[in-house]
């Protein structure tokens, strides 16, 4: 893949470059004064990014807002602007955003920004991110594009190859940090270049960690055997995910269409509560009670979930049915 990166010499920049080089990806790295032998561009000036972006696959934006105690929402979006205008001259579809962490829901219908405890200092920086996220949203709809907010914290560390996958909240750890190293917030936004699996929306991610595993299957199973909602239930799995349920095939798709087929379009009382959770590096455990409707015998499940770069990545599972004689956890 022929990436132009915009923005390539900064903290998060420079480090997608590395990270997407040693994957064999060929960047062109840009900064308006090219430092670091990086090519010269303003990211407002369309025609100069039109001529810039020629020939590549993918652009990726990683600027900040200015940081001179000036209004930074213009300059910002005028990058936007000029980002979007030069990649349609230029015939370039695929558009990846370093965003910003205020925008992100700190709980439902309230953004991070908006809290009584977010800093002053980056107020105005968080808003004019939020502002390029919803300049995207309304103008950018001809476009492959996906925003990647980092957590509350972003900095220089570890790059452990693992993340956690969200979506519009913000997400936090079991004491309340929301963090990631910037190595491996590289690492899941390269992932996302590669795969495009989440065109047209905002993402986050956040450093994984056992409760995060443990999260992430619990939306699984209540979105998917609970909700019915496939569409969030596919993002939460893995392209290559294998099922090893009896007929349930590989790939999220064929993973649905088989609940669909044996017990969705059969049972519409099916219900599945997850009552035991247990987590040991990349696996999840869990024990499940699941109904199908009144007057109908229930049945216990022991599912492992193994996850791999925040999705699940395969699926094993056995089950009885409960009798008088069933002791339940």
């Amino acid at each position: 893949m022929r990436i132009l990166l915009i923005g390539a010499g900064g903290m998060i920049g420079s480090r997608i470059a590395a990270e997407a080089r040693e994957r064999g990806h060929e960047v062109t790295g840009a900064t308006r004064g090219g430092a670091g032998g990086t090519r010269i561009v303003d990211a407002a000036d369309a025609p100069a990014v039109a001529a810039l972006a020629a020939g590549h696959d993918a652009v990726v934006l990683a600027i900040a807002p200015p940081r001179d105690g000036s209004e930074p929402s213009g300059p910002l979006l005028a990058a936007g602007r000029g980002v979007l205008e030069g990649m349609r001259a230029a015939g370039v579809r695929r558009l990846v955003i370093v965003g910003g962490a205020g925008s992100l829901e700190a709980a439902p219908g309230v953004r991070l920004v908006d809290t009584p405890g977010f800093p002053d200092l980056y107020k105005a920086e968080a808003l004019s991110q939020a502002a390029l996220l919803d300049f995207v949203r309304e103008q950018a709809g001809d476009l492959d594009w996906t925003y990647v907010s980092p957590p509350a914290q972003i900095m220089p560390g570890e790059r452990t190859g693992d993340y956690r996958l969200g979506g519009d909240r913000l997400l936090t750890d079991a004491d309340g940090g929301s963090f990631i190293s910037a190595e491996d917030y590289a690492v899941a936004l390269t992932d996302e270049l590669e795969t495009g699996r989440s065109t047209g929306r905002r993402i986050t991610v956040a450093r994984a960690d056992l409760a995060s595993n443990k999260a992430l299957v619990e939306e699984f199973c209540q979105v998917f055997y609970n909700d019915k909602d496939f569409e969030r239930a596919r993002t939460l799995l893995t392209d290559d995910f294998a099922n090893h349920h009896p007929g349930a095939g590989t790939g999220p798709e064929a993973t649905v269409k088989s609940f669909r087929e044996q017990v969705a379009d059969r049972l519409p009382g099916f219900r599945l509560e997850v009552r035991k959770l247990v987590a040991e590096a990349d696996h999840v455990w869990t024990y499940s009670l699941i109904t199908v409707g009144p007057g109908a015998p229930g049945s216990v499940s022991v599912d492992i979930w193994r996850i791999d770069r925040g999705r699940i990545a395969e699926h094993w599972d056995v089950g009885q049915q409960i009798t008088e004689d069933t002791v339940l956890l």
